[in-house]
């Protein structure tokens, strides 16, 4: 007599169901934060390379960083004098923001394009900036950078540690950075509303409240998104130690539960 072949009951069925949902609930966003490790990593990756194309430029021109060219300077990485060191278009985006907003990205995931008529970037996308006080010289129509006093213009400074040079940054605008800059007043917020908002062009949540950083001693580290205003991005930074922006004291603000860096 044959034996009756048994398959599983349906409370067994259910309870594999069960287990898998469990795992799968346990799994996805493990992946979801491997994923964004991976592109952290990348991202630094690139910045590493900005970083080699830096310093074969100074050390080619006695020690010293690009002048200011006026508009050209806000898209320093594709100016011609920069474009011999470096071939590769991958560099220019962060892998967490390679989609242009014209295409439906929206800030801090997005890549910025300039006009073609003045951007030597041409066409082509970007989701990386530079500090524009890094810049050797100023431009004669330039106010902003103050005649000069405020530049690095080299990298060879005792503060290089401090001094961010290549950073995530959500336009092609960024240029001086002042610690009176207010910070974005929601998360994604982009728009200048005046020319003390620049710090907005970096303070972008896109490597979970971090953004990622090369310096002018070419060290590269994510920096908490309140940290920025604790960096010295020109020569003459917080000279009065004032305190960071009130809204990172204001519990309605998103930036509110970050980890605070301002000096006790």
């Amino acid at each position: 007599m044959c034996k009756q072949k048994r398959g599983f009951t349906l409370i067994e069925l259910l309870v594999v169901i069960a287990i898998i949902a469990l795992l799968m609930s346990i799994l996805i966003p493990a992946i979801s934060k491997a994923k964004q490790q991976a592109k952290t990593v990348v991202c630094q990756s690139n910045l590493h390379q900005w970083g080699l194309v830096m310093k074969m430029y100074t050390d080619d021109n006695k020690g010293l960083f690009m002048a200011d060219l006026g508009y050209e300077r806000y898209a320093a990485l594709g100016r011609p004098e920069l474009k011999e060191y470096w071939l590769d278009d991958g560099l220019l985006l962060c892998p967490a923001a390679k989609k242009p907003y014209e295409e439906g990205a929206q800030n801090p995931f997005g890549a910025w394009r300039g006009k073609e008529d003045k951007d030597p970037l041409g066409n082509l996308p970007c989701s990386y900036g530079l500090n524009s006080w890094m810049l050797s010289k100023p431009c004669a129509s330039n106010t902003d950078l103050e005649g000069g006093a405020r530049l690095w213009k080299t990298p060879n400074t005792r503060q290089a540690a401090y001094a961010p040079m290549i950073f995530d940054c959500y336009g092609y605008e960024n240029a001086t950075p002042q610690h009176k800059d207010v910070p974005p007043l929601w998360d994604g917020q982009y728009d200048m509303g005046s020319s003390d908002d620049e710090m907005r062009y970096v303070c972008l949540n896109r490597h979970n409240e971090h953004v990622n950083i090369i310096f002018c001693d070419y060290a590269i580290r994510k920096v908490g998104l309140k940290e920025l205003w604790e960096l010295k991005w020109h020569r003459n930074w917080n000279p009065n130690h004032d305190p960071p922006p009130a809204e990172f004291y204001d519990p309605e603000h998103w930036m509110f539960h970050m980890k605070d860096y301002a000096a006790p």
